[in-house]
């Protein structure tokens, strides 16, 4: 498109192409084939879409900011004594380590093997012999129900722990049904921890391999969202709390407590402790069920140790543990409990539709994302289009009779990987105030070495042979750092 609007050569507009990146570089291809048929149309179409991306882009170099998409990770649990009780089977498989099919869960039933019962009719294909309900998706990674949390966390969170350190914002959600397997993804157990805490862990491992060259600062905050209200799990009997706009920082808790630990042992005592007061309940899908969406947030910042005129650098990993969705006729809630589940739709609803506006930005350039329906999008908000890397793990049931709720999530984590977030790191600087201290301070020891050559100069002239206005004995004493009074006439007679 640029060679055709310049008018230059064939040869000039290979060179050119060769230099672009592969998106453009196809671009232009494209459009200097229509260009050469007469499309001008088309080449003018294609020659405003290479001119918006190569400006977008010279914007965001120019202001230090990368495009990164939303890493999207598929973890499929192995099915509980219940469902094999039940006559469950597993209807998920991986095909390599991105791809995994969700199989067609009639397709046993339709092959009668038992004598005397009629096979039913020939079950419905598509095209290329696949079934009606079968599914694939290509993920970033995928994982089944043998994995362990550790090399669940090796593939998704762990190369993003060292950007923390470095001033970038990382954000990890889980997204499933209920009793799929979010907590103990995010949470685990004593044998097998969670994503929480092995990034707690590392945080800290990377903290002293560092060599002692920087200061690092780490804080944390614990809150949940229950019922559309905000509670601190950091502190007993928590009021609810306010959720406000920081035009910096972004979306915060108003009143949220922000804890100081040195070491893995005090943060993982608070999140026991945050994990206790969170609310949990028995339903009909499962034994333990989260009531509650849980929030894990951690600061690090660091700064260059024994220099006034120091740079810090401020990084923010926030770890979310999703409460499931669920329907009130498989869970047979009543009472708080169907409420609870309500308000648990209604903020995964919203979530689900901005995760859908958001991939719909790249097709249809801007769209309305209503962040604001929920508490939960709100918090979420910078993880899902801010200065953020963000990973999703979307866990699934590998059950058959947990079909509709598996294909559901695939679905949206599938629309997620288009959502597109611009990181930078978050640097700051107190060169500007301590140069402001540094210069008042060089200011006023100049002053005083001024005032100490006036009062040497006095005294050896014998109090100044009576010039008008000279400083009295208080004076002299107080610049010589004592702490004498003013007396009330002049020096040495020079009281005029």
């Amino acid at each position: 498109a640029t060679a055709a609007r310049a008018r230059v050569s064939p040869g000039s507009t290979t060179r050119a192409s060769n230099a672009a990146p592969l998106g453009i570089r196809v671009a232009m291809s494209y459009a200097s084939n229509h260009a050469a048929n007469g499309d001008g149309k088309i080449l003018g179409e294609m020659e405003e879409l290479v001119d918006a991306s190569m400006k977008f882009t010279r914007v965001l170099k120019r202001k230090g900011v990368s495009q990164a998409t939303l890493q999207v990770a598929v973890r499929a649990r192995p099915l509980s004594r219940k469902e094999m009780s039940n006559g469950a089977r597993t209807i998920t498989k991986l095909v390599d380590e991105r791809c995994v099919v969700v199989l067609d869960p009639d397709e046993d039933a339709n092959e009668s093997t038992v004598p005397g019962v009629p096979k039913p009719l020939k079950r419905k294909e598509v095209a290329a012999g696949v079934r009606k309900k079968e599914r694939r998706y290509v993920f970033d990674a995928a994982y089944d129900g043998e994995a362990t949390n550790e090399r669940v966390y090796r593939g998704t969170v762990l190369p993003h722990i060292a950007g923390v350190l470095r001033g970038t914002n990382a954000t990890v959600f889980a997204y499933g049904a209920t009793g799929s397997g979010k907590t103990h993804t995010m949470v685990g157990n004593q044998s097998d921890p969670g994503l929480m805490v092995l990034s707690l862990r590392d945080v800290f491992r990377f903290i002293a391999s560092d060599g002692g060259e920087k200061d690092y600062k780490v804080e944390c905050s614990y809150t949940e969202v229950y019922n559309e209200l905000v509670y601190d799990l950091l502190v007993p009997n928590s009021p609810a709390l306010e959720l406000r706009e920081d035009p910096e920082r972004g979306p915060m808790v108003s009143g949220l407590t922000h804890v100081a630990v040195d070491d893995e042992n005090a943060i993982f005592e608070l999140l026991r402790k945050g994990n206790a007061r969170r609310k949990t309940e028995e339903t009909g899908a499962n034994a333990v069920s989260s009531r509650s969406h849980a929030v894990l947030e951690i600061w690090v910042t660091r700064t260059d140790r024994n220099h006034y005129c120091k740079a810090y650098t401020t990084g923010k990993l926030a770890l979310v543990d999703l409460a499931g969705a669920e329907r009130a006729s498989e869970t047979n809630n009543r009472g708080h409990q169907l409420r609870d589940g309500a308000n648990i739709n209604r903020s995964l609803l919203s979530l689900a539709n901005c995760i859908n506006a958001l991939g719909k930005r790249k097709k249809k350039g801007f769209v309305f994302v209503p962040f604001r329906d929920s508490k939960l999008t709100r918090i979420l908000k910078d993880g899902l289009c801010g200065n953020s890397r963000t990973v999703m793990v979307a866990t699934v049931s590998g059950s058959s009779h947990q079909y509709e709720h598996t294909v559901n999530t695939l679905k949206y984590a599938d629309r997620a990987k288009e959502i597109k977030t611009h990181v930078h790191e978050n640097r700051g600087t107190v060169e500007t105030h301590i140069a402001e201290y540094q210069r008042m301070i060089d200011a006023l020891q100049e002053e005083r070495r001024e005032l100490r050559a006036e009062v040497d100069r006095l005294k050896g002239g014998g109090g100044g042979g009576g010039q008008v206005g000279g400083p009295s004995k208080g004076f002299v004493a107080a610049v010589n750092g004592g702490r004498g009074r003013e007396s009330g006439g002049g020096g040495g007679g020079g009281g005029g």
